[in-house]
């Protein structure tokens, strides 16, 4: 368990950032302060492992205490909370993990909570131990510090189907259908009974208290948020529709979750639509923050967005033209001949087709 502290001195900010880090089951909040003071005299006795901490506060601001409590207390995570943007540099010379801006958004505290479990993890290597980890980009992985017994396939490929659902409780007869090939008999009904009493059992021994993963009792999954990759990457994708300036890291975060194509190397029926919606979704998320990065004149940063975006899907068609229209408007010629020649050869190789009009007329233009 990771105790965290929070230090605000304006108490509704103490309680709605309270509320908020309560959902995370491996976080428990052991100290809430508005007062520097008392808080710098309770930090002896609660040993907490991060704190949240306000920056613009009377006596001593957030900046002069976060440094005072490092000193004090080597390795204690320090993220700052704080509704002025404009403190944002001189808060990263007392070397914060994090940086919120208020009010604070969901999806935002999500991405800061999993990069603190990352850190906390690296300092208390035994922390480890207690982890639950489950990868479903590229080998399916359960890390839990031994090794899964998954009884049966069925199981092992139950509980995929489950976390494929996000959350979503499932009927008898949809589990039976991707699970049983539609055979819905006696044998099936005893063999899927079976089958979700051994799973239960099984997430019982992954988490005994069962704040990090759960079986309703619908059927339903609940994973944690920073437990799963896929369903923290559905989680973002859901919740945001469009890529601006306010989701933009949360953007990058999740497509860094993708570290490979969902189940690679699983063989299931049922999962081919749910990886194409993925891949739709990573194509979709990507686009948008290349292109407010391309707003935004970080023409560096769209390019490695879109790069990525086509390593991992060649034939991309927005993508490479938003990376030739980038090139084009920036006069940059050798990488545009570069592109283009990639381009022409997968889509000649692929689709038998060659490049848009105006990008075939463009490169003949800068080749002469």
């Amino acid at each position: 368990m990771l105790k965290a502290v929070i230090i605000d001195d304006e108490l509704p900010c103490v309680e709605e950032l309270s509320y908020l880090l309560g959902k995370y089951p491996d976080i428990e909040v052991t100290g809430a302060y508005t007062n520097s003071k008392d808080a710098l005299d309770a930090l002896e006795r609660i040993k907490p492992g991060a704190v949240f901490l306000d920056i613009d506060m009377p006596h001593m601001n957030g900046l002069e205490l976060a440094l005072k409590i490092q000193a004090m207390y080597s390795g204690i995570i320090i993220i700052f909370v704080t509704a002025y943007a404009k403190y944002a540099l001189d808060a990263f010379n007392a070397y914060p993990l994090d940086f919120l801006l208020k009010p604070i958004r969901e999806a935002r505290l999500d991405a800061a909570v999993t990069h603190m479990r990352g850190q906390y993890e690296l300092t208390h290597p035994e922390s480890k131990k207690e982890a639950l980890k489950i990868k479903c980009f590229g080998r399916f992985e359960v890390l839990a510090g031994s090794e899964i017994k998954w009884g049966t396939h069925r199981v092992r490929e139950l509980f995929l189907y489950l976390i494929g659902r996000c959350g979503t409780a499932p009927t008898k007869d949809e589990i039976i259908d991707a699970l049983f090939g539609g055979v819905n008999d006696k044998k099936t009904a005893n063999n899927l009974y079976v089958t979700l009493y051994k799973l239960r059992s099984l997430l019982d021994t992954l988490d005994g208290g069962r704040k990090l993963i759960r079986l309703t009792e619908d059927n339903a999954l609940e994973i944690a948020p920073g437990i799963c990759d896929f369903t923290d990457f559905m989680g973002f994708a859901g919740r945001n529709a469009v890529i601006t300036g306010k989701n933009a890291i949360d953007a990058a975060r999740a497509l860094n979750l993708c570290t490979g194509m969902y189940l690679k190397n699983e063989d299931f029926v049922w999962a081919t639509d749910t990886a194409e919606f993925v891949e739709t979704e990573y194509e979709r998320i990507a686009l948008g923050l290349a292109e407010y990065h391309i707003e935004s004149s970080s023409l560096q940063e769209a390019e490695a967005v879109l790069n990525t975006l086509l390593l991992r899907n060649p034939l991309c068609d927005d993508g490479y033209a938003m990376l030739l229209d980038m090139l084009m408007k920036n006069g940059n010629h050798q990488a545009f001949s570069e592109r283009y020649a990639e381009y022409a050869r997968v889509l000649k190789r692929e689709l038998k087709v060659k490049p848009r009009e105006i990008y075939r007329k463009y490169f003949n233009e800068i080749k002469n």
